[in-house]
């Protein structure tokens, strides 16, 4: 009988131990969801949309070569997790988007630029995929992402954090973002 006992516990430890373990990742997301499952609202900069998913917030980009105060680049978004306003940029993982259209062409990132860099195999999310390299910068860790869809050309800067919360080209919110990523036109 006791045998029977430990037997059955031995059983139930195991099965919630597994239990236990399952569900998250190291990152905090959920291993179970897919790319096509994350929701969110798409954002228009005016010049390409991307997806924003939940518990993310989109920031736009000054533009610094108008004429016009306050001006906001169409060519440029930052998009943060579990931000609240433009100061968590400094302190929370986020992604920032560069469009450059059929008049403008992307010189690809220099690896000369980075530190402890290491290329990533091709990435295919949704239409496109994306060449690149993990890196630091000034310590901190970052994935440098470029892809063109027909004349248009995409670059993305994954500020993966640290301390407040990480970020990986690997999420599925992540992939749901880069998938989502088209020209406006």
């Amino acid at each position: 009988m006791i045998k029977k006992i430990v037997s059955i516990l031995l059983v139930l430890v195991s099965v919630l131990s597994f239990a236990a373990c399952g569900g998250k990742d190291n990152n905090g997301g959920n291993q179970t969801e897919t790319p096509e499952q994350i929701k969110g609202e798409v954002y228009n900069t005016g010049n390409f949309s991307v997806l924003v998913p939940e518990e993310w917030k989109a920031f736009t980009v000054s533009d610094i070569f108008s004429d016009e105060e306050d001006a906001i680049d169409p060519d440029a978004l930052q998009i943060s997790k579990d931000a609240e306003d433009e100061w968590d940029l400094f302190f929370k993982p986020y992604i920032r988007i560069d469009y450059y259209g059929p008049d403008t062409s992307m010189v690809a990132p220099s690896k000369d630029w980075y530190d402890n860099v290491t290329d990533l195999a091709p990435i295919k999310t949704g239409d496109c995929t994306w060449t690149g390299f993990t890196c630091t910068s000034m310590d901190y860790p970052a994935t440098i992402l470029w892809t063109e869809k027909g004349s248009h050309q995409f670059q993305v800067i994954i500020w993966n954090g640290e301390d407040d919360g990480r970020i990986s080209h690997e999420d599925a919110d992540v992939q749901a973002i880069l998938a989502s990523i088209t020209p406006a036109n």
